[in-house]
């Protein structure tokens, strides 16, 4: 192992990655998605566990017992499916709209209803006397220009002072009502004048042209390079010290909660294969199995190793690893800028991703249809987040072995420093 040349790419990554990865943490509108999508996760979880009693993985005899409990249930569950996935945009736009207020010192909770109030003025109310497909994952596109475009115009007016004012004496709630006025009124009838130019231009609205602008991007985002590229730059950025995933997350959240609700609609109309691979679920059971780089076959290495330090950062670091929290590794050992771990950290996610993709495509693994907390552990989370398939859970314990197996030889280098170390 040439550990010079190990020192070599470290400082590359410093040099090049580094600035670029610091400038999209700081991006406001970057962070605005993402707590729009952790304002939003809650909602989507509770709506994924109704998934399994709605649409069982197993065949339902109809005449049996479980048959007429099915039928008597789903009806009731159903709601619970509809109002949490169904409405999905509308938490987002909510949520973008109220943290990009915060970042700007602007009203949260007004600024966070006007981006809901743009959006459903985008999209418009009713479609064909039914409910509105783009208030779900259809329109999370939608839902974060229309939250951008509000919060950006109300920022411009209360920066140039182009609004009513009112004493403090007034209550602020009153008072910031008031400062809203105009600003909300513009909002209002510009997202009015582009609707009206959009249907005599184009004939459809702004949520089916987005969606057909973004149909490409949608597509290339779930495909094995889009995969690797991401996994890459997230594992790149950590070992430097940076929280890739935020960065890697927070653009990819739009594209996987779409996935999510066009795997669950597939589902839903019995479609086999489903029409996605790369969603949250792929992301969090098979590629970050203990945490970013897939460490919790390190945890059981260094509970037995020989050395003192690897040996107690192992014993803290096990209870976290089985819920995909490696923190105590990363720093204890440590993994981040240590040139030892340099190759295996980046290339196990790379190897479990290239072996799980193919074998998904191929039909052997199932499908995510379900969003579960990223601290589930992989095993029972590769299974629960596919509708119960034991497939993916063996995938995921193949993933563990896997892991193990690249990470080993690393390890017994690293360890046999250490215990020199400590020796002497």
């Amino acid at each position: 192992m040439n550990i010079q040349f190990m020192n070599v790419a470290v400082t590359l990554i410093e040099q090049r990655v580094t600035p670029f990865a610091n400038l999209l943490t700081r991006s406001q509108h970057i962070t605005a998605m993402r707590e729009s999508f952790a304002l939003a996760m809650p909602f989507v979880i509770i709506g994924s566990l109704m998934v399994p009693l709605i649409f069982p993985p197993l065949a339902i005899n109809p005449f049996s017992w479980y048959g007429e409990l099915y039928r008597l249930l789903r009806p009731l569950l159903m709601p619970t499916f509809q109002l949490t996935i169904g409405l999905v945009a509308i938490i987002i736009a909510f949520g973008a709209s109220a943290s990009l207020a915060k970042q700007y010192r602007l009203p949260e909770r007004l600024s966070g209803l006007t981006g809901c109030l743009a959006f459903l003025m985008f999209i418009g109310f009713k479609e064909n006397g039914g409910t509105n497909i783009f208030l779900g994952g259809m329109g999370i596109f939608s839902a974060l220009i229309s939250s951008f475009y509000s919060i950006e115009i109300i920022r411009f007016f209360y920066r140039r002072g182009w609004c009513i004012r009112l004493p403090e004496e007034v209550p602020l709630m009153t008072r910031n009502g008031f400062q809203l006025l105009i600003p909300l009124l513009v909002i209002l009838l510009s997202i009015t004048v582009v609707n009206a130019v959009l249907q005599l231009t184009t004939g459809m609205i702004l949520p089916n042209l987005v969606s057909a602008a973004f149909r490409p991007l949608i597509i290339a985002s779930d495909t094995l390079t889009a995969l690797l590229i991401s996994l890459l730059i997230c594992h790149l950025l950590w070992f430097v010290g940076i929280h890739g995933a935020l960065i890697i997350t927070g653009i990819m959240n739009p594209f996987w909660m779409t996935y999510l609700f066009e795997n669950q609609q597939a589902l839903a109309q019995g479609l086999t294969p489903l029409p996605h691979i790369y969603l949250q679920g792929f992301w969090d059971y098979y590629l970050l199995i203990g945490g970013i780089g897939s460490t919790l076959p390190l945890v059981f290495m260094a509970m037995r190793s020989r050395s003192r330090q690897l040996k107690s950062v192992g014993k803290i670091g096990f209870i976290p690893s089985l819920f995909n929290i490696n923190e105590p590794i990363l720093f204890g050992f440590p993994i981040i800028l240590n040139p030892v771990f340099l190759l295996p950290f980046i290339g196990v996610p790379l190897v479990n991703a290239c072996i799980a993709w193919y074998l998904t495509h191929l039909g052997v693994l199932d499908r995510t249809v379900a969003m579960l907390p990223w601290s589930m552990p992989a095993p029972l989370g590769a299974a629960w987040a596919a509708n119960g398939s034991w497939k993916n859970m063996f995938m995921c314990l193949f993933a563990i072995f896997n892991s193990w197996m690249i990470y080993r030889p690393f390890f017994k280098v690293y360890e046999r420093q250490l215990a020199e170390s400590e020796k002497s």
